[in-house]
């Protein structure tokens, strides 16, 4: 459930928001020189690239999205954190597939920028596969996690150095 409920909530809002601000067919300043709704169609892949590359875009979408729920179903329950973050990814996946079927294209509307320069425009399947990947990073990352040790745990179960051998007046040998 928890691979598969946060990839059904990405790919949920994800769709509406597409219909939503598509079907309107307006572009927004929401906060001016920040944040726009900006109407694009994406032929290719991330931020523009590749463009034209539909079967294979969609080819590569669905071996991601059974890779992935092929690795979330074998991680252990305990790994409720990462099955959270692939379902993310999954979501993202499965939503700008959707897109690529229906229209050859994936529909992208969320622009951000700052003293007018813009990041390229997405959508919330972008940010379901952007946050996901980056938040797995980050727990591969950490310095601590059940099972696996840290360095700090690796010199406290070294064995101790050798004490210095303190010499005394007795130790030296009489002649």
């Amino acid at each position: 459930m928890a691979l598969f409920l946060p990839a059904i909530l990405i790919v949920v809002v994800d769709q509406i928001t597409k219909y939503l601000f598509w079907s309107n067919g307006q572009n927004y300043v929401i906060i001016d020189g920040f944040l726009n709704i900006t109407l694009v169609k994406n032929a290719g892949a991330a931020f523009g690239m590749f463009q034209g590359g539909r079967a294979f875009f969609i080819g590569a979408s669905v071996i991601a999205a059974v890779l992935i729920t092929y690795l979330g179903m074998k991680l252990p329950r305990e790994e409720r954190a990462r099955r959270i973050w692939l379902g993310f990814i999954l979501g993202g996946a499965v939503g700008n597939l959707i897109d690529r079927a229906r229209f050859g294209e994936v529909v992208d509307f969320l622009q951000i920028g700052f003293q007018g320069h813009y990041w390229p425009v997405f959508n919330v399947a972008d940010i379901g596969v952007t946050v996901g990947a980056s938040m797995l990073i980050l727990y591969a990352l950490m310095p601590h996690r059940a099972g696996r040790p840290t360095v700090a745990d690796s010199a406290a179960a070294a064995p101790p150095a050798p004490a210095a051998e303190v010499a005394s007046e007795d130790a030296t040998p009489h002649v």
